[in-house]
């Protein structure tokens, strides 16, 4: 690794103790020994990137998901090469003996199925490799690594900022738009940069905190049966208000380059229930769903979130009613596309 205060290359026994051999000085991070594999140099260099070199302020759990991914990835090839070395093997193997024996018809058939098994789970592996992601815990990123960097460094990477410590500014007294977004982190990140001063506008985490008003409600959401639920409950406790539902819906990350999906628990029945009834979802993002998929706003680049956000508050406050009945109608966030790694 290269130590992150003279920039020498280091074997790892010339590191131990997370001290740097040459220059005698600590680090915080061994990739030897860090869940992520992160470095001090790493992860200066992906705050860096998505940050804008601090110019546009990120949260730490941005920063988490952003250093997740090579991880992530990393395990889904592992899982994709062992289906290769090991299943498919296997598979020709019981097919070999299937057809040199006699009477070995079932074994045939086993063979077969276990390598289109096998088949399956390789594509399977390499389509979805992030799955591992809570393998490696936002709270445990908080209280080990960004602890030890603190202990070092002083102060989080330029352009990262902690949510937990943040102070939302007093809302406009007639805003133009109400922006809801469930996801608080993400709340932070558009208020860090300064999003609410500069179009006027709410921001809000629940939909009680709505104030009275005209004003439209754009809702924000993880790409989940919860989230793909907020802005028909925001509806029905705002009757009468326009409810805007900007995302991220699950089409956008099913199958995109460079999504973060994470799989957990199956969503209660009901809950699918709803989705299906109201209409708003295709079959392929109820089944996507069903199975424990979602894909959170914070795995978004943030520098493509911010520009989306922005179209979307933009477009609710200042677009002619066609637009607006047609932005309405679709989810306006859409997968960007890779950050960094």
């Amino acid at each position: 690794m290269i130590c992150p205060h003279c920039a020498q290359n280091l074997l790892q026994r010339e590191r131990t103790g997370r001290t740097c051999s040459k220059c005698n000085r600590k680090f915080a991070l061994d990739p030897k020994t860090n869940s992520l594999g992160l470095s001090d140099v790493r992860v200066r260099r992906v705050a860096a990137k998505l940050t804008g070199d601090g110019r546009t302020p990120i949260t730490v759990s941005q920063l988490w998901y952003a250093l997740s991914r090579r991880k992530a990835k990393d395990s889904g090839r592992a899982t994709a090469i062992g289906c290769l070395v090991i299943g498919v093997p296997v598979s020709i193997a019981l097919l070999i003996v299937a057809l040199s024996v006699d009477g070995a018809g079932p074994l045939a058939v086993f063979g077969s199925l276990f390598l289109i098994v096998t088949l399956a789970q390789f594509r399977s592996a390499v389509k979805s490799p992030t799955r591992v992601v809570e393998a490696h815990p936002l709270s445990q990123f908080r209280s080990s690594t960004m602890s030890l960097w603190l202990s070092v460094h002083g102060a989080l990477p330029t352009g990262v900022v902690d949510e937990r410590q943040f102070t939302h500014p007093a809302p406009p007294a007639r805003p133009r738009a109400v922006l809801l977004c469930a996801d608080a982190s993400i709340a932070v990140f558009l208020a860090a940069n300064e999003l609410p001063r500069r179009h006027d506008i709410a921001l809000v985490t629940r939909a009680d905190e709505v104030a009275p008003g005209s004003a439209p409600v754009i809702v924000l959401h993880d790409a989940d049966a919860t989230g793909c639920q907020l802005a028909a409950r925001t509806r029905a406790a705002l009757p009468g208000r326009r409810v805007v539902d900007a995302g991220l819906p699950p089409r956008a990350v099913m199958s995109a380059p460079g999504a973060l999906p994470v799989r957990g628990p199956r969503p209660p029945a009901d809950a699918l229930g709803r989705l299906r009834e109201s209409r708003t979802l295709t079959d392929a993002e109820l089944q996507w769903l069903a199975k424990g998929w979602t894909s959170p706003l914070g795995a978004v680049p943030p520098g493509k979130l911010l520009a989306a956000v922005t179209r979307v508050i933009e477009r609710s406050t200042g677009a002619k009613d066609a637009d607006r009945a047609k932005a309405e109608a679709v989810g306006f966030l859409t997968w960007p596309g890779e950050a960094a790694s």
